[in-house]
C-alpha cells in the first residue's frame, strides 16, 4: 500500500456504479439508518489519520512502523474502480454474483466498507446479512483491524434487532482478524470459521491494496526466512527483488473460486519489471486478466510510487471476453479490446500503449529482417553499488588534469552529463557521493588502492556508447576514444568484434540505440518501471533485446545525422539534424509510411 490518502471523489458513469467517497452517503442511498453519530466512524477519515500518525511515530532504528508494515490506505475513487470491475468480472448481475469478499491486507477497511455497501445495494442481501456472512479481512496491524471492525459495525441499520447486532459482532470478531494473510493457516482459519459455508470452499472476490514492500529497501525488506518460504511455496515465482505485493496476488489467486475475481492495487512496476515476470506468468497460468488501469499521476499525497490496478478471474473461460481498460487519475475508460491474454513471458504494460500515445509500428511488407537485435552486434553492462561507492574519496574536481598526467585523470560522467548525442561534462554541475562537481575526474592512482576498481576502470576506458536511463527518449553518447568513466546507473555498450567486420561503427550503434522505433517499443513495453510515467527505464539486457535496423543505407544515414546533431553549434542546426536522424532511422527499420510518420512525430515530441 503506498503512502497517504488523496481527496478524490468517486466517479460517475462509464465503468462505475457510483460509490460515494463519503460512505455514510452510500448508506443513505440504501435507505439504511445508522446509529446516531457514527457517520464519521463509517468514513473513518479522522480515526484513520490518527492511526497512521501513531504508526509514523513508532520509530525503531530510524524506520517507522508504518514503513515496516507498508500501511498506506487507498483513495475512494480507486477503491470504487477496483470493486466495480471485480464484481463485473465475476458476474455481479447473474447467478454467479459474489456474496463473499476477502481483503487479505484490510487495514482500516476501505475496501470492505465499500464492498458492504455495494453488496447491500445489489438487493440480494440485507446489510445485516452482508456484515454477518460476507466480509473477511486480515491485517498484521491490530489497531487497523479494530478500526475496520468499528467502521463495518457502524453500517448496522438502526432498526436491526439485538440478535442481529450480536450476530454481526460475533461475525466481525471471527471474520476480521489480526494475522498475516501470507501464512496459509490464517486464510484456512477464516474459511473454517465462516458463519456460512463458502461457495466451493473459496472466496467470490479477493480485493485490496496489499503492502508494497520492496526487498531492495532495508525499511521494507521481507526477512530472508520469510522470503525463502514464499519462494518455495510459489515454486520460484516469487523471488529476486519482486515486491511483496506479488506474493499477495498469488495467494489471492489460490483462495479465490473458479470464476471468482481478484482485484488488486499493485505497484506500477508490476506491469513490466523483470523480477515480477514470474509472478505475472504464474497468475496467467491460473487466471485471466479482465481489467487493467494505470495512471501517470500519483494518487497518494506522500508516496513516490505510482500504482496500477489489475482484475483477474480465476480459472480459464473459453468464452471471449473483452478486456476493460482505464487510464489516468480520472479513470477515463479506454475502448474495450478483445485482445488475447498476454503471453506468459511478456509484460502487461503494452496493453495500455494507446493511452500512452505510443504508436503501434509494423514494417513494410517484404522489407527488412525484423528478428535482428542490438545484442547481435553489441554487449551492454550496467554497474552497481560496489562500483558507485568504490569511487568514494577518489573523485577530483579538475577542469584540466595535472600536466603530463591526462591519462591518469579520466573524466567521470553521470546521467546529468548524458544527453541525446551530446555530452555535457563541464557544462553542468552534478552531485556525486554527496558532493557537487562541475569537472569530476577519477584519480586512477588512488583508485588502484580500492579493491577491484582498477580492473573496472580498465574495462570501461574503451571506445563505447554510454546510455542514460530514466529519460523520455533513449539518450546515448559516443565515446570514440574511450576517455570517459560512467557513473551508476549509466549503461556501457561496446561493439562485438564481428560488428566491425560488417563495417558497423559506434555511431551506427548509437543510432540503433536511440532510434524512434526503439523508443516507441521501450515506452510501451516497459511502462511503469521508471520513476516518472513519461520516462523510459531499460536494463542492459532489455536494451540488447531491442530491434536492430534492417536496411543498411538508411541506417548509415541515420548515424551520420546523429553525429551531425552531436556536433551542431546552434539549436536550429541540432533540431534539423535530429529530424534527419529520426526519418532515416524509421526508414532503416522498414516502417510503413504512416507508421514512420507516427514514430517520428512521437519521438520528436518527446525530444522537446
Amino acid at each position: 500500500m503506498p503512502r497517504g490518502r488523496v481527496k478524490t471523489e468517486a466517479v460517475d458513469g462509464g465503468l462505475f456504479v457510483r460509490l460515494p467517497a463519503s460512505l455514510p452517503a452510500a448508506a443513505a442511498e440504501l435507505d439504511l439508518a445508522t446509529e446516531p453519530g457514527p457517520a464519521s466512524l463509517v468514513s473513518g477519515d479522522a480515526l484513520v489519520a490518527a492511526h497512521l500518525a501513531s504508526l509514523d511515530a513508532a520509530v525503531e532504528d530510524g524506520v517507522s512502523l508504518r514503513a515496516r508494515q507498508g500501511s498506506h490506505y487507498t483513495p475512494p475513487a480507486l477503491v470504487a474502480w477496483v470493486l466495480e470491475e471485480a464484481m463485473r468480472a465475476c458476474g455481479a448481475h447473474d447467478e454467479s454474483a459474489p456474496t463473499t469478499v476477502l481483503d487479505p491486507a484490510c487495514g482500516a477497511g476501505n475496501f470492505l466498507v465499500a464492498a458492504a455497501v455495494r453488496l447491500a445495494q445489489s438487493g440480494r442481501l440485507r446489510m445485516v446479512d452482508v456484515l454477518a456472512t460476507s466480509l473477511f479481512g486480515v491485517d498484521v496491524d491490530a489497531g487497523a483491524v479494530e478500526l475496520c471492525r468499528a467502521r463495518l459495525r457502524a453500517l448496522v441499520p438502526g432498526d436491526a434487532t439485538e440478535a442481529e447486532r450480536a450476530a454481526v459482532d460475533d461475525a466481525l470478531a471471527r471474520h476480521i482478524v489480526v494475522g498475516d494473510a501470507l501464512d496459509v493457516a490464517a486464510i484456512a482459519s477464516l474459511v473454517a470459521g465462516a458463519a456460512a459455508p463458502l461457495r466451493g470452499g473459496a472466496f467470490d472476490l479477493v480485493i485490496g491494496n496489499p503492502p508494497f514492500l520492496n526487498q531492495l529497501e532495508r525499511a521494507t525488506a521481507a526477512s530472508r526466512a520469510r522470503a525463502e518460504e514464499l519462494r518455495t511455496r510459489t515454486k520460484g515465482a516469487f523471488g529476486g527483488y519482486a515486491d511483496l505485493a506479488g506474493a499477495f496476488l498469488l495467494e489471492a489467486l489460490r483462495v479465490v473460486r473458479a470464476g471468482g475475481a481478484v482485484g488488486f492495487v499493485m505497484p506500477q512496476s508490476f506491469l513490466a519489471a523483470a523480477d515480477t515476470g514470474p509472478v505475472r506468468a504464474r497468475a496467467l497460468e491460473c487466471a485471466q486478466l479482465r481489467a487493467l488501469w494505470a495512471a501517470n499521476e500519483r494518487l497518494f499525497d506522500d508516496a513516490s510510487v505510482r500504482v496500477t490496478a489489475v482484475v483477474l478471474v480465476g480459472g480459464h473461460d473459453a468464452r471471449p471476453s473483452p478486456m476493460r481498460r482505464a487510464f489516468g487519475a480520472d479513470f477515463k475508460a479506454l475502448p474495450a479490446r478483445a485482445v488475447a491474454q498476454p503471453a506468459v513471458d511478456e509484460p502487461w504494460s503494452p496493453l495500455l500503449s494507446d493511452a500512452l500515445g505510443v504508436p503501434t509500428l509494423s514494417t513494410a511488407q517484404g522489407q527488412g529482417d525484423g528478428d535482428a537485435t542490438i545484442g547481435g552486434i553489441a554487449r551492454a553492462t550496467a554497474d552497481f553499488r560496489d562500483q558507485f561507492y568504490g569511487l568514494r574519496g577518489v573523485i577530483r574536481d579538475l577542469a584540466e588534469p595535472p600536466e603530463g598526467a591526462h591519462s591518469l585523470f579520466p573524466r567521470l560522467v553521470s546521467t546529468r552529463h548524458v544527453d541525446l548525442a551530446r555530452e555535457a561534462w563541464g557544462a553542468v554541475d552534478a552531485r556525486i557521493l554527496g558532493a557537487r562537481h562541475r569537472h569530476p575526474r577519477v584519480d586512477l592512482v588512488a583508485l588502484a588502492e580500492v579493491r577491484g576498481m582498477a580492473a573496472w576502470a580498465e574495462a570501461r576506458l574503451v571506445p563505447k556508447v554510454i546510455v542514460a536511463t530514466q529519460t523520455k527518449v533513449i539518450e546515448a553518447v559516443v565515446d570514440e576514444r574511450g576517455e570517459l568513466l560512467p557513473l551508476v546507473p549509466l549503461i556501457t555498450v561496446t561493439l562485438r568484434a564481428e560488428a566491425a567486420e560488417r563495417g558497423i561503427d559506434l555511431w551506427m550503434l548509437a543510432a540503433a540505440i536511440a532510434s524512434p522505433v526503439v523508443v516507441a517499443r521501450a515506452a510501451a513495453r516497459y511502462y511503469g518501471t521508471a520513476l516518472s510515467g513519461a520516462a523510459i527505464k531499460l536494463s542492459a539486457r532489455q536494451l540488447l533485446e531491442m530491434p536492430l535496423p534492417s536496411l543498411d543505407a538508411p541506417w548509415r544515414a541515420s548515424a551520420v545525422a546523429l553525429r551531425d546533431a552531436s556536433r551542431a553549434d546552434t539549436a536550429e542546426a541540432r533540431r534539423a539534424a535530429l529530424g534527419r536522424f529520426a526519418r532515416a532511422s524509421c526508414e532503416a527499420h522498414a516502417l510503413a509510411a504512416s507508421d514512420a510518420e507516427a514514430a517520428c512525430a512521437f519521438w520528436l515530441a518527446r525530444c522537446g
